[in-house]
């Protein structure tokens, strides 16, 4: 913590994600900071929307029911049984 006011805090309103950075002495070095968290930040939601949506998708396939097949064709000139 610094005896001026160096902190930032910013917030991305479309996803309503705040960061507080105070690290560094200078206000603009900590709004960079605060940007690059917001970014990792918004990132990582994405890719475990993806993880999410990926493990979904593999549950839902081994769901699926395969249909009856309407022909059934055998040896080599293909004659339907």
């Amino acid at each position: 913590v610094n005896k001026t006011d160096s902190a930032v805090r910013a917030t991305h309103l479309a996803s309503g994600i705040s960061v507080k950075v105070q690290s560094e002495r200078s206000q603009h070095a900590n709004k960079r900071l605060a940007r690059l968290l917001i970014a990792w930040r918004l990132e990582q939601q994405r890719q475990n929307e993806c993880a999410a949506l990926k493990s979904e998708r593999r549950l839902f396939h081994h769901q699926i029911e395969r249909g009856n097949p309407l022909r059934i064709f055998k040896g080599m000139a293909f004659t339907p049984q």
